[in-house]
Parts: structure tokens; sequence; C-alpha cells
């Protein structure tokens, strides 16, 4: 049997469902129905999301996350250079997840990539896959009083998407976070219809925490946006030692 689903997650995403659907213009046998397809997909022979294995496996390398490159077993990540990698997030930048990853939840304002990388609030790093860049995380409005600041994550080549790299990515920079940049809490904050992005940050260890109400525009449609917080603290107490034999 799988983990079990926080009540929470299940609600806010149940609201999600029905306030999408009701705006197609479901009726109430239309609910019905739309909840019996649900349950006669949701069988033992129903194909399970994908999850990549966490990176402490057998015969993995040890993960390096003190300097930089940090080094995990499939990746590197290492920091963005504004005038070399500027053109390069413009282009990641530009579909729908890439709007997303500019927009700061702190202080509901989507930046440009230069101002993203200019900010000295901020920490931006390139994922690199066998020397190739590959996606992108950063740490936006870095609270260093607070020891608090807001993760993302973008896997921009598209080839290289859905192959387990977001969240060995993610982990690597909670790594850096914690143990560099001091970081006791970390937040991330995605849409609520990007239902494998949540499954991704409950898997590494994010926890629901409320919901922004329309928080971010879309193409002239306002969407409510998902937080989810994790303390490194207990991070590390439920994650087992990478270098452990």
């Amino acid at each position: 049997m799988g983990k079990k689903i926080p009540a929470v997650t299940v609600n806010t995403l149940a609201k999600t469902i029905h306030r999408e659907a009701r705006n197609y213009g479901f009726s109430e046998i239309d609910f019905i129905r739309l909840v019996n397809a649900i349950l006669e997909n949701s069988g033992d022979d129903a194909e399970e999301p994908s999850v990549s294995p966490k990176a402490s496996e057998e015969g993995g390398t040890e993960w390096i996350v003190d300097t930089f490159p940090l080094r995990g077993d499939n990746l590197e990540i290492r920091p963005a250079e504004p005038a070399a990698d500027l053109a390069l997030l413009a282009d990641w930048l530009g579909d729908e997840y890439g709007r997303h990853f500019l927009l700061s939840s702190s202080t509901a304002q989507s930046a440009d990539p230069e101002s993203l990388l200019a900010n000295p609030n901020n920490k931006v790093g390139i994922v690199l896959h066998d020397d190739a860049p590959i996606g992108a995380v950063a740490y936006l409005d870095i609270d260093t009083v607070q020891r608090r600041a807001e993760l993302r994550k973008l896997i921009g080549a598209r080839s290289a998407r859905g192959r387990g790299f977001a969240e060995e990515a993610t982990r690597l920079w909670i790594e850096y976070g914690g143990q560099c940049l001091g970081l006791e809490k970390i937040f991330v904050s995605t849409l609520q219809t990007h239902l494998r992005n949540i499954q991704l940050n409950e898997s590494i260890g994010f926890r629901v925490e409320g919901v922004l109400h329309r928080e971010v525009l879309i193409e002239d449609e306002r969407y409510d946006v998902l937080r989810m917080g994790l303390c490194f603290d207990e991070y590390c107490r439920s994650t087992p030692d990478e270098s452990a034999e």
C-alpha cells in the first residue's frame, strides 16, 4: 500500500478539480460520472506515477554539497553566470513552467531573467547532466535573519523532463541551502493544477501550508497557488545520510 496522502492535499485538489469542472460546465450528474470514472481508473492495474529513486541507492556516488559544483549521482549544479546564462534562461523561462519560475510569492512580482540573476537576495544554479545544461534551481528572496527562502526548480530542456532529474536537483539544492546558506525554512509555490509537481514536492518532504487565492495571472486568467514548506532539521532527520554505507 502506498503512503497516505495528507488530508489537506486531498481537499485542496478536490476543490481545484471541482472549480475547474464547474467552469467547464459540469452539472451534478457530470460530477457523479467523473467520480465513477476516477474510481474505474484507480485499480491495481492503473499506471503508477513515476517517482525517481533517491540518490542514496547502493552504488551511487557520494553527494558533494559544500562547494560548487554541487555533485549528485546524475547531476551537477554550478552557479549561474549572468553574462553566459542569460540567453539560456530566457529560452527556458518562455513556457508556462518557466513563467511561474520567475514569480516570487513573497513580493507577488514577476522578474525578468536579468533581474533574477542580478538580485543579491537570489541564488541561482544551473543544473548539468553529462556536462550539458538542462535546467535551473534558485532560492528567491533569501532572508538571512529569518533563515528562510523560496525554492524554485525548472528542467528547461524538454528532452530531460520526466527522467527524475527534478527530484535529484531539488534535493541537492536543499542540502546546499541548509548546509551552506544556513536556511532553516524552505518553501515552494506551485499552481494547484500542477499535480505531478505537488506529488514530487511531497515525496521530497514538503507539506502543504496554505493556498494563495488567485495569486498568479497567466494569459489573463488567475490561478490559485499552493504553498508547501519544509524545515531543514526535520528533512535531515527523515533523510538517510547520503554518505552512509
